[in-house]
């Protein structure tokens, strides 16, 4: 009976050694598979890093300086070239910019091609960060099961498996500590990512994107209350001199100084944007062409006192047209206040016009 005793004694030890070696076996490949994850996670936060720095140093160029004879930007497109060594379409997107550094193309045409391929880079860098996350997930919540799974043998071979188990858990925590940071920037990158895209960069009013977003809205609204709205084109005369005369770093904090004198001269409920160049639109909900008409002048006057005060030679031509009940295209709805402004310029400059539609 005592044989017994030590028969199944000796058979229960070794299948809990037995037990605890397979414990230790997969914990092992959960660790080494965490680690793996974590790296993979690491290097796909540095490529977005890199990617970002190279996108700002972009800004720091400027705007007739080719991109490819700035040292910095150079650097980066390098560092890029090393870091996605191993992703064959990121290979190709940056023999692509590499491409871009021929005499073929206008400064502007260059850094336009080139921020659309960094911006291609940075998109699938993150779909591969959401995959390889969600990857480190699985692996994670694998790891918990195995120690779930054997929790018992584990509690009475301690001893045993006291190092493993710690080892194991510490790895997890990296992981999760990665995966949260992970998460953490990709979240801040999507939404700084997406604020810029409506947001023009120079003015910091929203884009013509942004701005034709937010007609569409009021388009909408005005059809179901059946209210009217007024869009105005706001376009600055002689702008182009300021720039020959005075340069464009002039010319830039020209328009900056409009764009704010938009913003603080109107309500809030209005919405002010840059459709490009010198030319501004203006958005007035629950307006009618009265009502528009008072508005717009002053406005303008507004304006023009500011042009005075940096002595810029520069007056506003605004034409607006009032809807009572809009099309449904947004580009008639922007060309018919369009054609007003133009009938302004037409008749002298400097000067505003509000037409009823509808």
């Amino acid at each position: 009976m005592i044989r017994n005793f030590h028969v199944r004694l000796a058979a229960g030890f070794l299948a809990m050694v037995l037990a605890l070696v397979a414990v230790a076996g997969l914990s092992y490949s959960t660790a080494q598979n965490l680690v793996t994850a974590s790296v993979w996670v690491a290097h796909t936060n540095e490529v977005i890093a890199e990617l970002e720095a190279t996108r700002n140093s972009m800004a720091e160029v400027g705007f007739e300086q080719p991109l490819f004879e700035n040292g910095d930007f150079r650097d980066h497109i390098f560092n890029l070239e090393r870091l996605t060594s191993d992703n064959s379409r990121q290979k190709a997107r940056l023999l692509q910019l590499n491409l871009l550094s021929g005499d073929k193309f206008g400064a502007n045409d260059q850094r336009s091609r080139a921020l659309s391929i960094i911006l291609e880079m940075k998109s699938e860098e993150q779909s591969l960060l959401v995959g390889r996350t969600t990857h480190a997930d699985k692996i994670s919540r694998a790891t918990l099961n195995v120690i779930a799974a054997f929790s018992v043998i584990a509690v009475l071979a301690c001893v045993f498996g006291y190092w493993s188990t710690a080892s194991n858990l510490r790895s997890r925590e990296r992981v999760e500590k990665a995966l949260g940071e992970s998460e953490s920037r990709l979240k801040s990158l999507l939404a700084k990512e997406q604020e810029l895209a409506r947001i023009d960069p120079l003015t910091a009013v929203p884009n013509r994107r942004a701005f034709y977003e937010a007609l569409d809205q009021e388009r909408m609204r005005s059809r179901r209350y059946r209210r009217p709205f007024t869009i105005a084109y706001v376009d600055l005369d002689n702008f182009k001199k300021v720039n020959d005369s005075l340069g464009h770093a002039a010319g830039d904090e020209l328009l900056v100084q409009v764009a704010a004198g938009l913003k603080s001269n109107l309500r809030a409920s209005d919405y002010v944007g840059r459709l490009g160049g010198d030319e501004f639109a203006v958005l007035l909900p629950e307006t009618d062409p009265t009502a528009a008409q008072l508005v717009l002048r002053k406005l303008r006057l507004r304006l023009l006192e500011e042009m005075a005060a940096h002595d810029w030679q520069v007056t506003f031509s605004i034409g607006a047209a009032t809807f009572l009940d809009p099309p449904d295209s947004l580009d008639v709805i922007i060309r018919m206040a369009d054609e007003t402004m133009y009938a302004v310029k037409a008749h002298g400059k400097d000067n505003v016009s509000v037409s009823l539609v509808g």
